[in-house]
């Protein structure tokens, strides 16, 4: 993969062949152990439902510098239940080579754009209380930490806090 410094990038809905560039970039922050909460890795197959649940409402777009994937963001139901189907979730990845080169902030602008567009009222996120830059990113967007979860995740026998984000549209 390039080392990307200063980047052009283009963000276009997710094609269902770039699902293994989406996995690999999601297994980078598995093994980063910051951003997620799953703790082993997966396979593009183990996937692939979780790809076809985003259509209609609920998408998965990807930054693309130069033809190539680097990044991910996807905007998923807050809740099943028919009260919150004006709330979307939201999971922002970006693979390690293009961290910090302002992939994070395009793919959120465009995110919230298109929710506005697709007539969202509310979004949130869930972030750790150890990861930095995405705690940075939601607070460069005007996202309200609107709750502190003390030692919710438990990984590698630690506790973790875990912030809850909300912005409303």
């Amino acid at each position: 993969m390039t080392t990307f410094q200063t980047l052009r990038v283009a963000v276009r809905e997710a094609a269902r062949d770039e699902l293994p560039t989406i996995v690999d970039i999601y297994n980078q922050a598995v093994d980063d152990g910051l951003a997620t909460c799953d703790l082993s890795a997966f396979s593009p197959e183990e996937r692939v439902d979780w790809f076809d649940a985003h259509h209609g409402r609920y998408r998965i777009w990807v930054a693309d510098v130069d033809g190539e994937v680097v990044g991910w963001i996807a905007l998923s139901p807050y809740d099943p239940k028919p009260c919150f189907v004006l709330t979307g979730s939201i999971a922002t990845y970006v693979a390690r080579d293009a961290r910090s080169g302002g992939v994070g902030s395009t793919l959120r602008r465009h995110l919230v754009a298109q929710a506005k567009r697709l007539g969202f009222h509310t979004l949130v996120t869930r972030i750790w209380a150890t990861n930095e830059a995405s705690v940075a990113l939601s607070e460069k967007f005007g996202w309200d930490r609107v709750a502190h979860l003390r030692e919710v995740v438990s990984k590698d026998g630690e506790f973790i806090d875990c912030f809850l984000y909300q912005l409303v549209l």
